[in-house]
């Protein structure tokens, strides 16, 4: 376990901010003093946080002493004053004598008492235009004065997992001597669910549903409203889609009706003017909007209905909190931790010192072999590191280094000579570790330091390992390239992840029975992981069964619909011929891609005319593999734009580093087709090789994953 991060909760409400929090951190987070002035978000609060100190009431009315010293402060601060549906008074609201505009005020007061690692806030979208976006500035402004650097960015709640189409600003103020240069916002997780995801398992209590009398007076508030060219009224939301912003009072409940016909028993139980509609109109429940704000069904809702509605409308997503979280506990774990990596993410400091330290990069031939006629000059490598991005510029007169910020102002100056040495230290200890297992080196930690490296991997969302500006000989330009690093001395690294949204869908033909399905779906197989015996899909069983039958298996579609778009962006016939593929590997046991796709080109399954020789399933998949070098993601839009623009660094298993430069497109090509294989993640957790029915028609999936042969 790691250090444990001391959090205080601000206008806690009933937790929500805490639990996103907790749920990023777990075990190394510690909750050491909550403020919360409502007695009914208190009691929900209590009823789901077990805490041994009672929570404080007023914050105005805490001394900033008398609060322990902590790491991280969770600061909801109230958004009454900000919200785009009040007046957005501000900080001149005022509220049962409280200011509620001012009352960040107090959370900088014991902030600059304590001075924590992190200040967390969160507040409506309108905080960010408020006067003309003044508000947000002076609220950064006051957390810049008590010497820390301040990051903002609006998020919506469907992004994250949940039906609801919620807007908020989240500020995250991290102290100057541990801020990030940058600090990247969590992008979009899941923005598939739907209101149908949330409902209550069984039928709801009748007092949900909306009477005909309340129904018919919604109707002409709405029609009034109409008349007038105005928006406003009821909204009856289809559960194929996603519900608007749950508020804590008003038309919030209004604004968020369903069609929910399950409950036949249309009899009132509460105290209603006329009947129960009969068009099966009815409120969400708590536990539904507890659920559109992200919390589990083990969050416990004890009080009235009244209370609830307006704890939830009031509180945070929590899965949004959760992602941020998760992006804060990056800076601060980078900020206590050794460096520690396995054999690939080593080769990656690797390739960084020894590039340096030899000021050059050397081409390979289509069998990794050194062109000792072609190669480039080292002039920098650029890399994000904690303090910003830095520039390690290469001086080939005086063979040092200088370490310099953007501004071009030298911070340190190193040796090429002491470079290359702890390039050669590095590598001789990459080479002698046992196992896939991380590991530290302590002595290169200590140098990465004095050189101001944070961390082994660059940080990216693309295929890029390490960004060089090189002398291009061709040209006589010095371009700044993106490189992708593949290591040697260790586990064969992957060329395309698997995922879910890398299955493919086969039609079993034959004469197949429900039996037969499940009799396929029955075989499993006990795996060993960290020390523990676990069930899992057997598939080799499963597809020794469906050849025993004398099944067929047939192309049919692929999950991910993104990765089939963009095999189709590179060639129309890709998905068919991919999934050719994988059947000489699922069935015939041919994993090497090579293997597989002379396999497939013999057959001509696409009925190419071949007869003059044209190689069009070698070229087709030769583009598929280089993409997928270069920067195509399954799961992510495909544009053609290569991240690696630069192209392919080898690290060889005598420490060599050669590149495959796009200048050298058919080596590189040649490399890729000649030293990859077909691989697959694990069944259960990628859910396929399960026979599954649909329109009398069954279909398996089976996973696509491809990994480097060494």
């Amino acid at each position: 376990m790691g250090r444990i991060y001391k959090t205080i909760d601000l206008f806690a409400g009933i937790g929500g901010i805490r639990l996103g929090f907790e749920k990023a951190f777990g075990n190394q987070m510690e909750t050491v003093f909550v403020s919360e002035w409502d007695e009914h978000a208190q009691k929900t609060y209590r009823a789901n946080f077990k805490d041994k100190f009672e929570i404080a009431g007023d914050i105005t009315q805490i001394n900033e002493k008398d609060v322990p010293n902590f790491d991280i402060c969770l600061a909801g601060f109230p958004c009454q004053a900000f919200s785009m549906a009040g007046k957005r008074q501000g900080f001149n609201d005022d509220y049962k004598g409280l200011c509620r505009g001012t009352l960040f005020l107090d959370v900088a007061r014991i902030c600059e008492e304590h001075k924590p690692a992190v200040i967390f806030c969160e507040n409506v979208k309108g905080l960010a235009i408020h006067d003309r976006g003044r508000t947000l500035q002076i609220i950064k402004k006051t957390f810049e004065d008590l010497g820390y650097k301040v990051f903002s960015e609006i998020l919506n709640s469907k992004d994250f997992g949940v039906p609801q189409n919620r807007e908020r600003i989240y500020i995250v103020a991290f102290r100057c001597d541990i801020a990030p240069e940058n600090f990247i916002f969590p992008r979009k997780t899941d923005d598939s669910k739907r209101i149908s995801d949330i409902l209550e398992n069984e039928p709801v209590s009748p007092k949900y549903y909306l009477s005909d009398v309340y129904l018919n007076t919604l109707k002409r508030h709405k029609e009034r409203h109409a008349a007038k060219g105005n928006g406003f009224g009821y909204e009856i939301r289809s559960l194929d889609g996603i519900a608007g912003a749950i508020v804590c009072g008003g038309m919030g409940r209004e604004r968020n009706l369903i069609v929910d016909k399950r409950q036949t028993e249309l009899i009132p139980v509460t105290h209603i003017k006329g009947n129960i509609n009969t068009e099966g109109i009815r409120k969400m429940t708590p536990r539904e909007w507890a659920r559109l704000q992200g919390y589990p069904d083990t969050f416990k809702l004890e009080l009235a209905d009244t209370h609830l509605y307006k704890q939830l409308g009031n509180s945070v997503t929590v899965p949004v909190i959760e992602a941020i979280a998760k992006k804060i506990k990056e800076v601060l774990d980078n900020n206590n931790k050794q460096l520690s990596g396995n054999k690939g993410e080593w080769s990656e400091i690797y390739t960084f010192l020894k590039l340096l330290g030899d000021g050059k990069l050397y081409g390979a031939d289509g069998e990794l072999n050194k062109k000792e006629d072609i190669f480039y000059d080292i002039l920098k490598i650029i890399r994000n590191e904690q303090i910003g991005t830095l520039h390690f510029v290469f001086d080939s007169i005086n063979r040092v280094v200088d370490v310099q910020k953007e501004d071009g102002s030298t911070q340190v100056s190193v040796s090429a000579d002491i470079l290359k040495s702890q390039a050669e230290y590095l590598y001789d200890k990459i080479v002698s570790a046992k196992g896939t297992a991380a590991f530290k080196v302590i002595e290169i930690n200590d140098f990465l330091k004095d050189i101001l490296c944070s961390k082994l991997k660059a940080p990216s969302e693309d295929k890029s390992d390490i960004t060089i500006m090189v002398h291009d000989f061709n040209t006589g330009l010095n371009p700044t390239l993106g490189f992708s690093i593949k290591s040697r001395l260790g586990k064969p690294s992957t060329l395309l992840n698997a995922g879910a949204n890398t299955n493919f869908i086969f039609e079993i033909q034959g004469n197949i029975t429900d039996e037969d399905m499940e009799c396929i779906n029955t075989f499993f197989v006990d795996k060993k992981k960290n020390g523990k015996i676990k069930q899992d899909i057997s598939v080799s069983l499963r597809m020794d069964y469906i050849q025993s039958k004398g099944f067929r298996l047939v192309y049919h579609d692929m999950v991910g619909k993104t990765f089939k778009n963009n095999l189709t962006l590179i060639d129309t016939d890709l998905p068919d011929i991919v999934g050719y593929m994988m059947l000489e590997y699922y069935l015939k046991g041919k994993n090497n891609i090579l293997d597989a796709l002379n396999a497939v080109a013999k057959n001509n399954p696409m009925d190419y005319d071949l007869s003059e020789g044209h190689e069009y399933y070698r070229y087709k998949l030769k583009k598929m593999l280089t993409e997928s070098a270069l920067g195509m993601l399954p799961g992510k839009v495909w544009t053609g734009k290569a991240d690696a623009n630069g192209g392919y660094i080898i690290v060889r298993e005598d420490g060599e580093v050669l590149c495959y430069h796009l200048y050298n497109r058919n080596e590189f090509e040649d490399y890729l087709l000649n030293n990859t294989r077909f691989d697959r993640g694990g069944a259960g957790r990628h859910n396929y090789a399960i026979v599954e029915k649909k329109n009398d028609k069954y279909y398996i999936k089976l996973n696509l994953q491809i990994r480097f042969i060494k």
